[in-house]
């Protein structure tokens, strides 16, 4: 990434457009720059907070002997929130899953 100063002034021009009450070509007049500059740094500078997403494995494993085990509890954070959950508890998860995805 450019450097630091460079990284800040677009921040600050991002932040000025996202309360700009007038139109694209306005705002981009206004700050001597093109629509392409604007949706690239507002692209590139947002994927830092992009949400990341691992797959796991609900369904139980069988040992060496053929007994089942259980996977280890399932562990989710989200900045300062720490939730964790019994992976046997699957209705449990789903529900939490659906209840984050409806307010992210």
């Amino acid at each position: 990434m450019e450097n630091a100063l460079q990284q800040k002034a677009w921040e600050k021009i991002l932040e000025n457009y996202s309360s700009y009450e007038g139109t694209l070509n306005d705002f981009c007049s206004e700050n001597n720059i093109t629509k392409h500059q604007l949706y690239y740094y507002k692209k590139k500078l947002n994927k830092p907070n992009k949400p990341v997403f691992h797959a796991i494995a609900l369904k139980s494993v069988k040992n060496a002997d053929n007994t089942k085990k259980a996977y280890k509890d399932i562990r989710i954070e989200i900045g300062k929130s720490k939730i964790f959950i019994s992976s046997d508890e699957a209705e449990l998860l789903k529900t939490i899953l659906k209840e984050l995805a409806a307010i992210c």
